[in-house]
């Protein structure tokens, strides 16, 4: 399903321009346009799930799984799991946004890293 005024879908449709890290039949990782850190990437669902549907139950219940097996490739592909050079953290933060900071209704994670300071601030 395909929201045709969601930027997102747009995205994964190839109509807006982005620069894609990861992908797999379901998800689509992108680099995120504002980075709050050295690494700032949004995982994300190629259908249209708005976060009220995975919220409400309306989603299977397999949606969560395959989306944190989506984000977990990603972090595995970047590194994020593993020692690092010199100057960059091991780590990673992984954000889910809600309410009134979400600015997007497409359901997405953000995964943030590769700073010595917790990225995007301390939880």
């Amino acid at each position: 399903m395909k929201d045709h005024n969601c930027l997102f879908c747009k995205i994964v449709a190839g109509e807006e321009a982005s620069e894609k890290i990861w992908e797999n039949d379901e998800f689509l990782c992108i680099k995120n346009k504002y980075p709050a850190a050295p690494i700032h990437v949004l995982v994300m669902p190629k259908a249209h799930i708005r976060k009220q549907e995975v919220i409400s139950g309306l989603q299977n219940g397999k949606f969560w799984g395959k989306m944190m097996s989506a984000v977990f490739s990603v972090v595995a592909q970047l590194g994020l799991d593993k020692t690092v050079p010199a100057g960059r953290q091991a780590g990673y933060k992984l954000v889910n946004n809600g309410a009134g900071y979400n600015h997007f209704e497409h359901e997405h994670f953000h995964v943030l890293g590769g700073s010595k300071t917790e990225p995007g601030g301390t939880t």
